[in-house]
């Protein structure tokens, strides 16, 4: 078989490859197609635009970030060197209260530089800019705590220039609502509400599991700056309370609600509480007065946490539990004297164990301010006057009539005597002009109750 082998050949000719379009749309394509390139580079251009001036407006910003915070680094170092006229020359001279405000807080620091009790280290916790104002969270260190003072600038030709608290750039309005409690604040005090909504929550709880509290509104918290008191209630019926922002003049960096502050919330709370139990206020000078007070700065203290020196209620609640002085305040009647604590205990007054101090120091004080009033019954309330004698000092020490002088009760001492009187021998001591002098005070337990038998 033989082998075919197959040529073509290609005259050189012109191929007709026309698509068979008209040629006015394929222009008119063209041309969309270019308008459309030149929107995209349009919108490429004004977005170039954009991130350039956003950038500028950034390295403005920056620029006055940065000033800022030499401002507030070259106002610290006028404090750490102690010069007045560079510290007030950073302060707005638009006010001549202000600036005589800040000369005093220069004299402030000034003694606690004496006393190497503080540390200036300049350190800027926080910083917030909008626009021509500003509000700076500075640190310093007072006997080795970090503190943080909030300080406010106003931005004008000449620069920052360091103002008055601006009340109305505290931060934008928040809230929290959770189990019992609302707090409203706003943005600057957000570390202090949130440590407050943590302890309040608790304290609720556990007073309330203590003291039996009902129906009781939920609490609610208002943080303000402008407020005349650190803590009060707007409304006590309806658990409606007021606190003054720490960061208003110096606050605690780690822990602005601090333990001052927290003494302060519990009291208010506690108060509440005791008065929600018993339904009434104590009438002074009886006994109840005391013991109604007394529960009261227990259970402020015991939701703090602090343990009382020298308390009756505290030694009461360590003995037999915190419910007995639930127990107390739930039989105390407003003229009952001391003998309405058998009720809280299971064994005689004499050998509860209790710590007698800080009551018979409020009757010593007590007996003082009757007899300055001239109020005779109810003084000679206070004595055992079954023995003549005891009666004969009594009446000679109303009728001497000396100032009112504050004693605290140091030591106590529980025995029976040989005519088997159950006594309480008391270490009294006082202020003497420039000296501290110290007296022996007995009491007898007649029904009891100690009356003075000395």
């Amino acid at each position: 078989m033989s082998k075919i082998r197959f040529e073509w050949s290609i005259e050189s000719q012109q191929i007709d490859r026309s698509d068979g379009k008209d040629p006015s749309l394929k222009k008119r394509r063209r041309n969309i197609l270019r308008f459309l390139i030149l929107i995209v580079l349009l919108l490429a251009a004004i977005g170039l635009g954009a991130i350039a001036v956003r950038q500028r407006l950034i390295d403005v910003q920056n620029h006055y970030a940065q000033l800022l915070q030499d401002i507030v680094k070259a106002e610290v170092a006028a404090l750490r060197i102690g010069d007045l006229d560079a510290w007030l020359n950073f302060q707005s001279a638009g006010s001549e209260e202000w600036r005589s405000s800040q000369t005093a807080l220069f004299r402030e620091y000034e003694e606690l530089k004496s006393a190497e009790a503080i540390e200036l280290t300049g350190s800027i916790v926080a910083v917030k800019i909008d626009d021509t104002r500003a509000r700076v969270l500075v640190q310093e260190n007072i006997n080795g705590t970090p503190y943080v003072r909030l300080w406010f600038y106003r931005r004008d030709q000449l620069g920052w220039r360091h103002i008055a608290p601006d009340v109305a750039f505290w931060g934008e309005e928040r809230q929290y609502t959770g189990a019992g409690v609302r707090v409203n604040y706003r943005a600057v005090d957000e570390t202090f509400a949130q440590q407050l909504i943590e302890v309040v929550t608790g304290w609720r709880t556990r007073s309330c599991n203590l003291m039996n509290c009902g129906a009781l509104p939920i609490l609610q918290v208002d943080i303000v700056p402008n407020a005349p008191d650190a803590a009060a209630w707007i409304d006590e019926s309806t658990l409606h309370l007021r606190l003054r922002s720490p960061y208003v003049d110096l606050a605690r960096a780690d822990l602005p609600f601090d333990g001052a502050y927290r003494l302060q919330v519990s009291k208010l709370l506690a108060d509440r509480l005791v008065m929600d139990m018993s339904g009434f206020r104590a009438i002074y000078p009886h006994d109840a007065f005391f013991l109604q007070e007394s529960a009261l700065n227990w259970l402020s203290e015991w939701l703090v946490g602090v343990v009382a020196d020298a308390s009756l209620m505290h030694s009461l609640a360590q003995n037999y539990g915190e419910q007995a002085v639930a127990e107390l305040l739930s039989v105390l009647k407003p003229t009952d004297d001391m003998s309405i604590l058998q009720e809280a205990l299971p064994v005689a007054i004499e050998t509860a164990g209790l710590d007698w101090r800080d009551f018979i120091a409020w009757r010593l004080n007590t007996e003082a301010e009757l007899i300055r009033a001239r109020a005779e019954n109810e003084w000679l309330r206070l004595y055992d006057t079954s023995d003549e004698n005891v009666r004969l000092a009594a009446y000679q020490r109303f009728n001497d009539n000396v100032p009112p002088r504050a004693q605290r009760v140091i030591d106590q001492a529980i025995w029976t005597t040989n005519e088997d009187i159950i006594q309480l021998r008391a270490t009294a001591e006082y202020e003497s002009g420039s000296a501290t002098a110290v007296e022996i005070v007995l009491f007898n337990l007649v029904n009891q109750v100690w009356k003075r038998a000395s």
